[in-house]
């Protein structure tokens, strides 16, 4: 029954125009204060599963921290997210974050239930980190204008944010931190 009542709201889901998940702009002050703590790492393990009540799919990703660039993370952070896909069940669940095995991130985190952590801000606190052709690591935010309604408290779409290199967010995230008077123990 419940998988029956899942491909109902799935099909329902399919028939909704793509993006229509909206979230609250976070202001760049917002992220970096209210963030347990920012991680750069490497993605080395993804599972996706059905939730207790068999009416959801959650994503869980096993993170190893190369450097912890705000607040005091473990060497190996867990992440659970909503979406994923289970056999021939799929949710895309738009504007939360994605995980792919060997992927680099770079992720504001707080802490969820069970020793989880949660992306702040869904894809607002998620970065890939590519390295471009003179070996410079960019860091490139995953929400981009469309793949999720991002919007500003007086109701305007809130401008999708741009790459940078690594180097110049995490001295931007430094700076942001010394600013509102953020501790940036490790």
């Amino acid at each position: 029954m419940k998988r029956a009542w899942f491909g109902f709201v799935l099909m329902l889901v399919l028939v909704l125009p793509a993006g229509a998940s909206t979230f609250l702009a976070m202001s760049w002050e917002d992220l970096v204060g209210k963030a347990d703590s920012v991680v750069a790492g490497r993605v080395v393990e993804v599972a996706s599963y059905w939730n207790r009540e068999g009416t959801a799919i959650l994503t869980e990703a096993v993170i190893e921290v190369e450097s912890s660039v705000l607040g005091d993370a473990p060497s190996v952070v867990r992440v659970r997210t909503f979406g994923g896909q289970v056999g021939d069940y799929k949710i895309v669940a738009h504007g939360f974050p994605t995980f792919e095995r060997n992927e680099k991130l770079l992720l504001f985190l707080e802490p969820a239930e069970d020793g989880f952590h949660k992306v702040l801000g869904y894809q607002q606190g998620e970065l890939r980190i590519h390295t471009d052709k003179s070996g410079r690591e960019i860091a490139v935010p995953t929400w981009t204008a469309g793949s999720a309604n991002i919007l500003k408290a007086d109701g305007t779409p809130a401008p999708a944010p741009r790459a940078l290199p690594l180097a110049d967010l995490v001295q931007k995230i430094h700076e942001t931190a010394d600013r509102i008077g953020r501790p940036q123990a490790q």
